[in-house]
């Protein structure tokens, strides 16, 4: 079992991001989730982390697969969300909240290489999941914080723990 989750809040062409205020990736753009809390399934934790952190309540989020990486600064993994809600849901950003900044950012915008203030495997994962390549384990291989390697396999019946043995 992973021990984090993340989800993408999509409106038309723009995905609710979080500045973050604490570490890890504190002060960088990124999906809104969080740590996964006692016997709680990665479903109940995107949920009610969404909202601590939006307000927003997801009704369905698709869950999309798993982001996992193996790092010299340990290992660890997170199930991938991704909720698309409707132009008229009104959340007005930037908003300031006790976990950071809130703000619609353009899809763009956040998967340009150039830009470097989102998190970095972003740009590596999330173009697959908008584009419906789901059920996927993107793989990541880091140094001291820079990715040396990205790879994705196929979910079936492969399982998390043989996902780190191969990295």
């Amino acid at each position: 079992m992973l021990n984090y989750t993340i989800c993408f809040i999509k409106k038309d062409k723009e995905i609710l991001l979080l500045n973050r205020n604490k570490k890890p990736n504190m002060g960088m753009w990124n999906g809104v989730g969080g740590k996964i809390e006692g016997s709680e399934s990665h479903l109940e934790s995107i949920i009610r982390e969404t909202y601590e952190e939006t307000g927003i309540i997801l009704n369905n989020p698709l869950y999309v697969g798993n982001v996992v990486w193996k790092s010299n600064n340990g290992d660890g993994g997170m199930y991938v969300y991704l909720s698309e809600i409707p132009d008229r849901s009104d959340v007005q950003t930037p908003l300031s909240t006790l976990e950071g900044i809130l703000d619609w950012k353009n899809i763009d915008w956040i998967l340009d290489f150039e830009n470097k203030g989102v998190v970095s495997n972003i740009k590596h994962y999330l173009p697959k999941v908008l584009n419906g390549e789901i059920d996927l384990i993107h793989q990541f291989v880091y140094k001291d914080g820079l990715i040396l390697e990205y790879s994705t396999t196929k979910f079936n019946e492969y399982s998390i723990s043989e996902s780190f043995q191969q990295l």
